[in-house]
């Protein structure tokens, strides 16, 4: 059964509370059919919230068509690892030793970075 990504972000730009807002986020990163990977898991980032662990571990992996044909690939995956490095559970840190083991050089580099910022807490100015 195919999703409706258009009602998906609809529901996303209402501003929902937030559990249901990191719900709609990790639903989205894992779904081809819409530009708005990278903003995706830079929010959840700033988030924290380590319910999204997973699916930013499998996003990492995905070579999304947008991103790929935008150039943009290695950018989002990069930006998984911080995300990562940024919720800072033990979950998250083994996503990204498991990233370290990646037959993708590009992965395996941003893990390494990841891990070398884990835990990135949040500063606010």
């Amino acid at each position: 059964m195919k999703k409706d990504i258009a009602k998906l972000i609809e529901e996303l730009d209402a501003s929902p509370e937030e559990v249901e807002k990191i719900n709609l986020l990790v639903e989205l990163l894992l779904e081809e059919e819409h530009g708005r990977h990278e903003d995706i898991v830079f929010e959840l980032g700033l988030i924290g919230d380590p319910s999204a662990v997973p699916a930013i571990a499998q996003a990492v992996e995905i070579p999304f068509q947008e991103l790929v044909r935008w150039g943009n690939l290695h950018e989002f995956q990069r930006k998984c690892a911080y995300a990562l490095a940024r919720i800072g559970t033990a979950e998250s840190k083994a996503a990204l030793r498991e990233m370290t083991r990646n037959k993708d050089e590009h992965i395996r580099q941003y893990g390494e970075e990841g891990l070398s910022h884990w835990p990135m807490p949040y500063r606010s100015r």
